[in-house]
């Protein structure tokens, strides 16, 4: 059997608000948050150091996997060059999906901050009609 307190409207709308009080201030964390990655995405000067890791980081991991150079003695001569002109033909997507996927995050947070506070405040407006 239910209890009539957890039946009651009000009570329902007393917990639905509580939990809005909750959510919104997180949820404006996290849409702040997401403004900061994608100015930070969007600004291109942290390619040249990005793309220089990358090739230092293949480089150690070849030296550990491969001391004899047996194996990347072919590659050497122009691994450079072909990881830099993928790096730069695959970033360009990279960032173009990735503001996509923010914005797609940014849309879904601001619809839900929305109908949070219209829960937070239709309760407002229901204790002032009575």
């Amino acid at each position: 059997m239910q209890n009539d307190k957890d039946s009651n409207p009000d009570h329902v709308q007393s917990i639905l608000r509580s939990f809005s009080l909750l959510a919104l201030p997180w949820l404006s964390f996290q849409r702040d948050m997401l403004a900061i990655v994608k100015k930070g995405i969007e600004d291109t000067s942290h390619v040249k150091p990005v793309q220089k890791l990358t090739l230092l980081e293949l480089h150690a991991l070849m030296m550990i996997l491969d001391p004899s150079r047996k194996w990347r003695s072919p590659f050497d001569a122009d691994l450079e060059k072909r990881v830099e002109d993928t790096y730069k033909e695959t970033f360009p997507k990279l960032v173009s999906g990735s503001i996509q996927f923010i914005e797609a995050q940014e849309a879904i947070l601001k619809r839900l901050s929305d109908a949070l506070n219209t829960v937070k405040d239709g309760h407002k407006d229901e204790s002032h009609s009575k």
